[in-house]
């Protein structure tokens, strides 16, 4: 899948303000208690489910919904903006997400948003 393709396709999720990114890997993940414990590199394959603004639930990878709207990411890494120290359920949808073909989409409340253009010089 293209970059194109992949921002196309979480532009029409985003559209709906919930969907899936499925296969995801977040590195030290705040899952709480019974929760799967991470990999040896402190990562987890995770299914993370944004509502809004926000994250609503992280599950290991396979466990979403498998007809709902998402994105698999095949193990891209999806990590915490703004401050955020971890990827976890109730944290703000603020996230930079690494797609399979390696293009990177920034996300701010759950939006993508456009990085600034690289300043010229006059």
């Amino acid at each position: 899948m293209s970059a194109s393709t992949s921002s196309c396709l979480l532009a029409r999720l985003l559209a709906s303000g919930k969907f899936w990114l499925k296969r995801a890997r977040i590195a030290s993940p705040d899952l709480g208690e019974g929760a799967p414990p991470p990999g040896a590199d402190g990562a987890l394959l995770a299914d993370v489910r944004i509502e809004g603004d926000r994250i609503r639930a992280v599950l290991p990878a396979g466990e979403a919904p498998c007809c709902a709207p998402g994105l698999c990411l095949d193990g891209g890494p999806v990590l915490p903006r703004g401050g955020c120290t971890a990827v976890g359920p109730g944290q703000p949808a603020d996230l930079t997400v690494i797609l399979p073909d390696g293009a990177r989409l920034e996300m701010e409340k759950g939006r993508v948003v456009q990085p600034d253009p690289p300043h010229s010089r006059a």
